[in-house]
């Protein structure tokens, strides 16, 4: 990919530029007065938010991550598109594994604008759109975008277009990956009361119903329905709270590996379960996505750091 060429086309002097990062990966970074922020193209995935004046990352990355063609980023917000979780369609003869939370978060994609807002915040569109590769993989017809607005707030929408005649569904996720300063100690708010799924080891898809805040003693990972648009996390070692504002959403994943699937992860540290806490705005469990011919279908969260007094 042609780095001055993007630059040409697509920087905004003084705001944002395109670089060759890890992996050779071409990068977007975004530095505009209100924060710094780093979108990586492949998997059209955030990787870092930092607003003006804040200590710390809003984002967890792991230092393990692979950067690599055809691999997945452990870290910031991927992108999981068209399936959440584990493959819809394991009848698929053609490709027996076609691999969990989708292909979206391994594939490169487009920049196909930016824009300097009035506000002083920066717009990043990305698309993704089928191929006859991705053909092998879904065969639908799409054209995938996210919206990336990098401000005092960081905004992710991804909008999916069915450029075919004929109607699919969809079940897709913003996999975001926060930094905690301890998660054992961090609190989700806003889950109360709400029934999930629980996906942990040994747990067998038990639905149970959420009790007071959520702390993480062990392993976490779970599917809430029925969630409110606006979720907190409290954490007290980096004095803040993180709020998450999602629309087009009423599915809350909480996941959070714990020790031995730490371990067993080899893009991930074996400490890192102690400081990164996944909140994931997602369309999942129940809540499949119909979209016909034509039409389209939103997904979008709104992250916030605020501090803790």
């Amino acid at each position: 990919m042609d780095i001055d060429a993007l630059n040409a086309d697509f920087g905004l002097p003084g705001t944002l530029r395109i670089a060759v990062g890890r992996g050779g990966l071409t990068m977007i970074e975004v530095y505009n007065g209100l924060a710094n922020a780093l979108i990586s193209t492949h998997g059209g995935q955030v990787l870092s938010y930092c607003p003006a004046g804040a200590p710390d990352d809003l984002l967890f990355v792991s230092e393990r991550a692979w950067f690599a063609p055809g691999k997945e980023i452990k870290g910031g917000v991927p992108i999981c598109w068209p399936w959440f979780g584990a493959d819809p369609d394991t009848a698929d003869l053609d490709v027996p594994d076609r691999g969990i939370h989708g292909f979206a978060r391994r594939l490169p994609w487009s920049i196909l604008a930016t824009a300097a807002l009035p506000s002083g915040a920066t717009r990043v569109t990305l698309g993704l759109a089928d191929d006859a590769d991705t053909r092998v993989l879904w065969r639908h017809h799409f054209n995938l975008l996210v919206e990336i607005t990098v401000g005092s707030t960081l905004t992710v929408e991804l909008i999916t277009r069915n450029a075919g005649d004929r109607s699919f569904q969809i079940t897709q996720g913003l996999h975001s990956y926060f930094r905690v300063g301890d998660a054992t100690q961090a609190r989700v708010l806003g889950l109360a009361g709400c029934d999930y799924i629980d996906k942990a080891a040994g747990a067998n898809d038990a639905i149970l119903t959420q009790d007071g805040p959520l702390r993480v003693a062990a392993e976490v990972n779970r599917i809430y329905e029925s969630v409110p648009p606006v979720l907190t996390i409290e954490d007290p070692v980096l004095a803040r709270r993180i709020r998450i504002s999602s629309r087009h959403s009423a599915t809350t994943v909480v996941w959070n590996p714990w020790v031995a699937t730490a371990r067993a992860m080899a893009d991930l540290d074996d400490g890192d379960y102690r400081i990164m806490l996944c909140v994931e705005t997602v369309n999942a469990a129940s809540e499949v996505i119909g979209i016909p011919g034509g039409g389209e279908a939103r997904l979008a969260a709104e992250y916030a750091i605020e501090p803790l007094e």
